[in-house]
């Protein structure tokens, strides 16, 4: 028999139940393991704040470049603040994964800096079955450096595209000093070769973020940083749960970096 309630209370108080009950039975599943030690299950936090709501310049902006971006808004409006966190840090803002340019619009229109943007514009590259549970090579070849270019243009943003595998075809153009880096690349190798080259250029208080961190099919990715986190003395680690992991420079006892 169907519950009849006479106070609008009472209706919201038992909504609210069965709000959490759902969330709570959503809470407790539980993915079947692509690698050991990298268990899955369905992450819901129990915040609800939405700051991207109210934010009007950035909530134009996305809704400029969320046609170039297979990224969501969360991860979206995360890249974005930083970016404008990052502005008064000398050096320069990198992105390493474009695809179709529209994280990298938004870094660029958050920090007001020009970026370089560097991309195979063929697909993933440097899978490595012994690593990357799902990635084999070229997903993500929908795009071309015209598309981002465009976007740029239509944006008044100003980039630097480096088409080719990085970093061993465009490692030349990498800025001596990094405000900000963005890696989205997928899989392991990709993402240990420009974290080795960019972290050194990294100033004081800069940041490298991890696209992909925690994701299902990405274990090599989230591996990776793992073991940054672990072993990288002048780096503050932060997991984020919207698939974000972030590094952040520090500078250790006895360094002048």
């Amino acid at each position: 028999m169907s519950e009849l309630f006479t106070r609008p209370e009472e209706f919201l108080a038992v909504l609210r139940q069965e709000r959490k009950d759902v969330l709570d039975r959503l809470r407790k599943t539980k993915f079947s393991s692509l690698k050991a030690g990298l268990t899955h299950t369905q992450v819901i936090p129990y915040a609800s704040y939405s700051p991207w709501l109210d934010d009007s310049v950035f909530s134009a902006l996305h809704e400029r470049v969320k046609g170039h971006t297979m990224v969501d808004i969360y991860r979206c409006h995360e890249l974005y603040t930083l970016a404008r966190q990052c502005a008064h840090i000398p050096g320069d803002l990198v992105e390493i994964g474009v695809w179709r340019g529209g994280t990298g619009a938004l870094l660029a229109a958050g920090a007001q800096k020009r970026i370089a943007l560097f991309d195979t514009f063929t697909g993933v590259a440097k899978s490595d079955t012994q690593h990357d549970t799902l990635y084999t090579g070229n997903e993500h070849s929908d795009t071309h450096q015209n598309l981002v270019e465009s976007l740029f243009s239509s944006m008044q943003l100003e980039c630097d595209i480096y088409p080719g595998i990085f970093p061993d075809h465009t490692f030349d153009q990498l800025p001596k000093e990094i405000s900000l880096a963005h890696i989205d690349v997928d899989t392991r190798g990709s993402a240990s070769e420009a974290f080795d080259v960019i972290w050194p250029r990294v100033q004081p208080g800069g940041v490298v973020v991890f696209d992909d961190y925690g994701f299902f099919g990405c274990e090599g990715i989230t591996d990776f940083v793992n073991s940054i986190a672990r072993n990288q003395r002048d780096a503050f680690f932060v997991h984020n749960l919207n698939g974000h992991g972030l590094l952040i420079k520090q500078l250790v006892p006895g360094s002048t970096r």
